[in-house]
């Protein structure tokens, strides 16, 4: 289990986990000069049964918000600080906040400093804090009053976290390996290592990875997972991981890349996605508004596009793009944080819906329907959703690597949803069982009214016969169509083009008449061409009409 510190700075968040675990988390240099936590800090602190529960501190000052929103991703809890003698802060409300719009699942308060005040002022901040997380993720969490100093409340405290543990179910494995990088350095002899949450899947030694987003390839070497040695790491864990590769470079890696099994590797400049406004915002979030987007560990500008009439207002929510700069991992599910142009403020935060979106045509009604169908909880009812509204078919590998399936756990989906995959093998596009039968329909019947405008010849090629059908496909998996109608017999392949069983070409009336004045020129001249101009002068046809006749 990972668990995260929150609240204002100076509210003794570094020495209650050192208290829990032993292990003093500000470990820069400055930190200990200043006083002050300014990056992450991390310590683990090992339960009887053999587990090991691993602690992300975070610094409190406003500065540094930055740092602490690549501290929350990926956690399981929230250990949300609050100082007896101050009360809740303003970090401790956006914090809060924070945490809130990151949709962690659950939490505890610690009181702390409790040795500074008297009994009376700990039941009144008690309750300040009962209102204050009121409607939040923390909303009925217990609140447990501790000192780190005299140690009152650091045992009831470990308590709780071992019952929390207890209560815990492993999260699932399933899902591609998926890692955001918050540290990297190099230990001698051994070379880079980086550090982060396990968002997904499972890592073993050896196993061949991807940086992202620059798609470097990488071995893992060594693997360290809630600080202890290990042969794997898995989602719930905090890991180090010891990479080796020919292309990488140290300088090359920093906080906010992945490294990822290479089928989910796809870093996007664009993803659709829900966003929900604070609700002390002072005015509306409006379209094109240029914001700091916090997403994994990665920080990046960017800008807001509304999907829907002109403005979020404040504690409203509604459908969005978020336009980057440059590429970053993202997948869907994904929490993000956006924080004003200054990036002094906490605005809003939302979730990825579709990190593959199209440039254009991005608010148009069917746009909007894909997207409300991707936000289905479960990937088999989205898909059967997707298939159902899109006649021309659905990307599979952008649908697999969204929702980030194992190569295994798709083709089970594609299965269950009893679809028909055509196109090429590493860009596939799914049909629903009644769309596929009529994209076969509409080609028989564009045959067909191709034959009767044009009943003199033999048939169509199959870039023509596209041409003619109401659905736009590619090449490729238009002839997978043709190829499926060819072995049902419901298409003759005859040279470069297709005709329907039983047709033959006719000439028309003019031809005839024409054939019927040539037939015999070529009879006795024993089917020798002739030539057309002499031809032309012969039966008093025009030469144009020969040529085109004759060729």
């Amino acid at each position: 289990m990972i668990i995260a510190t929150a609240g204002h700075i100076d509210h003794g968040k570094s020495l209650l986990v050192k208290a829990l675990t032993g292990v003093d988390t500000d470990r820069l240099p400055e930190e200990k000069a200043r006083g002050m936590s300014i990056d992450l800090g991390f310590a683990y602190q090992p339960m009887e049964d053999g587990r090991v529960c691993g602690f992300v501190d975070v610094p409190g000052h406003e500065r540094f918000i930055r740092n602490m929103l690549a501290g929350v991703t990926g956690i399981d809890y929230a250990m949300l600080i609050v100082a007896a003698d101050d009360g809740p802060m303003p970090q401790t409300r956006e914090h809060l906040a924070i945490l809130n719009l990151l949709g962690v699942p659950d939490g505890v308060v610690a009181l702390t400093k409790i040795d500074r005040v008297e009994p009376e002022r700990i039941a009144e901040i008690r309750g300040e804090i009962e209102m204050l997380v009121a409607g939040t993720c923390l909303d009925g969490a217990d609140i447990l009053p501790v000192s780190a100093i005299t140690g009152d409340g650091i045992e009831a405290m470990q308590e709780h976290l071992a019952a929390v543990m207890d209560l815990t179910e492993a999260r699932d494995s399933s899902g591609n390996f998926r890692l955001a990088i918050d540290r990297s350095f190099t230990v001698q002899g051994a070379g880079l290592v980086v550090t982060g949450a396990v968002f997904s899947g499972t890592v073993s030694v050896g196993d061949r990875l991807v940086l992202s987003p620059q798609g470097t390839e990488v071995r893992v070497r060594g693997i360290h997972a809630q600080n202890r040695q290990a042969e794997t790491g898995t989602v719930g864990e905090r890991c180090a991981l010891n990479l080796t590769g020919p292309d990488l470079k140290r300088d090359d890696v920093h906080r906010g890349g992945w490294v990822m099994d290479a089928a989910i590797h796809a870093p996007v400049a664009r993803f659709d996605a829900r966003l929900r406004v604070l609700a002390d915002e002072a005015r509306p979030l409006r379209h094109w508004t240029p914001v700091h987007v916090h997403l994994g560990a990665a920080e990046v500008p960017g800008r807001i596009a509304i999907l829907g009439e002109g403005a979020i207002p404040p504690g409203g929510d509604g459908l969005v793009q978020i336009v980057l700069p440059r590429r970053i991992g993202a997948l869907r599910g994904d929490g993000f944080i956006l924080r004003d142009q200054s990036a002094r403020r906490t605005i809003a935060g939302g979730t990825v819906i579709d990190p593959f979106p199209p440039v254009r045509g991005r608010a148009k009604p069917e746009r909007i329907a894909f997207i409300e169908a991707m936000e289905e909880p479960a990937a088999e009812d989205a898909l059967l959703k997707l298939l159902e509204q899109h006649p021309g078919g659905v990307s599979l590998k952008n649908f697999a690597a969204s929702w980030n399936l194992t190569a295994e756990d798709a083709a089970a989906l594609w299965e269950l949803a009893a679809l028909r995959a055509a196109g090429p093998d590493s860009d596939p596009i799914g049909f629903s069982p009644d769309h596929w039968d009529a994209l076969q329909d509409a080609v028989e019947i564009g045959l067909r009214q191709w034959h009767e405008a044009n009943p003199d010849k033999s048939g169509p090629a199959a870039n023509a016969l596209r041409a003619l059908q109401p659905v736009r496909l590619s090449v490729a998996v238009f002839g997978d169509v043709l190829a499926g109608l060819v072995e049902a017999e419901r298409l003759l392949h005859l040279g470069s083009g297709y005709c329907l069983p039983g047709f033959e070409p006719k000439l028309v009336n003019k031809d005839a008449a024409l054939w019927r004045k040539v037939e015999p020129v070529l009879i006795d001249g024993h089917m020798q061409p002739p030539v057309v101009a002499a031809l032309s002068e012969q039966l008093g046809a025009p030469k144009r009409d020969l040529e085109r006749f004759l060729v």
